[in-house]
């Protein structure tokens, strides 16, 4: 999983383009957008990068659209980018109809809320939770893994203050040919993305739905305004969406797209990271637990996370509010002769909390409303594994796994 992204990165290899040489001599070339128009065109979006970054900053809307014949779903991210000191504030949320497919749209959210802030400052990012800020560091980052993954994917990245937008395939790119002039001096350019470049530009557990992601054609239409700079870009994510597809995924979305827009170069801004605008910060690292890591006993919330997952918690006093206590950690290794159907083998890891509660001290209820059935939570994957013998017949067949056991708190 890529935790951070660093600027100067070298470019990626996508399909092949169309390279030609600038069209127009210099003395054709509109003076303010000289640095970019003049030089050859396989250069001119790295170039455009460059001059975009020189305005200092700028505002900017980045879509994910999902639509289904009920409507669209709108992943809407809008913010500020302070290029000087490679900073950002951005703010996430959903919109979409009541007619929207329910089910769907929760799996698109994948365990994130309605609304969510966030900021970036080089490689680390914070998140907004609760009136103040979780600053998730690389360090940060790495311990809690997958879990972490939408929220590093907003680092700081080569394009942008801000990662994660349409921003960052441009200078990793070239046109596929000459642009389109405008009568106001800004130009329009065409490119070609592999899928499994676009499909960056997904939430996490959606870009870990496919490995493969074929060699179809992604399009990507760019903007650079009179003075070089980025305007707007807009792709087209249909090869990725049939990927998607072909793995059992959103197979109601018919159509998926993705725009990112820059206005108010120069203005001023407010993007400094939250450390240094006052309010208060804490350490993600420091204040977060991976839930496997609990000792038996221990009360945590997930709400206090930003992230959305129920692995990565927020230990808390059990004589407060919280939303479960451990009862245990239990590993699972079961073998069974011959091959066997075992489903998933979370039963087996129900089996052994429902042990674990029964060893478990029994005025632990009495710090909670509990609900009175034991839960497990998978801390690591289970794996089934069938031996085979030379024949191809299942000789055994193995079970394993880590699982923490909750008791869930009720109202």
């Amino acid at each position: 999983m890529k935790t951070v992204r660093r600027r100067g990165i070298a470019l990626v290899v996508l399909l092949p383009v169309l390279i030609g040489v600038a069209g127009c001599g210099a003395q054709d070339e509109p003076e303010p957008g000289k640095a970019v128009y003049g030089r050859p065109l396989a250069e001119q979006f790295r170039a455009a990068t460059d001059s975009t970054h020189g305005a200092g900053s700028a505002a900017f809307v980045a879509t994910l659209t999902y639509g289904t014949e009920d409507g669209e779903a709108v992943q809407r991210t809008q913010g500020v980018l302070d290029y000087a000191g490679w900073t950002a504030r951005a703010t996430l949320g959903f919109d979409a109809p009541s007619t929207f497919p329910q089910e769907t749209l929760e799996y698109i959210r994948g365990g994130a809320g309605e609304k969510q802030e966030l900021a970036t400052a080089d490689e680390d990012v914070y998140v907004r939770v609760s009136g103040a800020w979780l600053r998730y560091t690389p360090e940060a980052v790495n311990r809690f893994g997958e879990d972490a993954g939408d929220v590093a994917w907003h680092a700081a990245g080569d394009a942008a203050p801000y990662s994660g937008t349409l921003a960052d395939f441009v200078p990793r790119t070239a046109p596929g040919g000459a642009p389109e002039r405008r009568a106001d001096g800004s130009r329009v350019y065409r490119a070609s993305l592999l899928p499994e470049v676009a499909q960056e530009i997904l939430p996490a557990h959606l870009r870990a739905v496919g490995s493969e992601w074929g060699t179809g054609s992604v399009g990507m239409t760019v903007k650079l305004d009179a003075d070089g700079r980025l305007s707007s870009a807009t792709a087209d994510l249909t090869p990725v969406l049939t990927v998607l597809h072909d793995q059992g995924v959103l197979v109601d979305v018919e159509r998926l797209s993705a725009t990112y827009r820059l206005r108010a170069f120069g203005e001023p801004v407010k993007a400094k990271a939250p450390s240094a605008g006052g309010g208060k910060v804490e350490d993600a690292g420091k204040v977060l637990s991976v839930i496997g890591s609990l000792e038996a006993g221990r009360c945590a919330n997930t709400d206090g996370t930003g992230l959305g997952s129920r692995r990565i918690v927020r230990p808390v006093d059990c004589s407060g509010r919280h939303e479960f206590r451990v009862v245990g950690q239990v590993e699972v290794d079961r073998s069974f002769p011959g091959k066997v159907a075992v489903g998933n083998g979370d039963r087996y890891g129900m089996e052994a909390c429902d042990r674990a509660e029964a060893r478990a001290r029994q005025d632990w209820r009495k710090g909670g409303t509990y609900a009175g059935a034991v839960t497990a939570v998978g801390e690591s994957e289970v794996s089934v594994s069938v031996t085979m013998d030379g024949t191809g017949n299942g000789t055994a067949t193995q079970v394993k796994g880590s699982y923490t056991c909750l008791l869930t708190t009720t109202g």
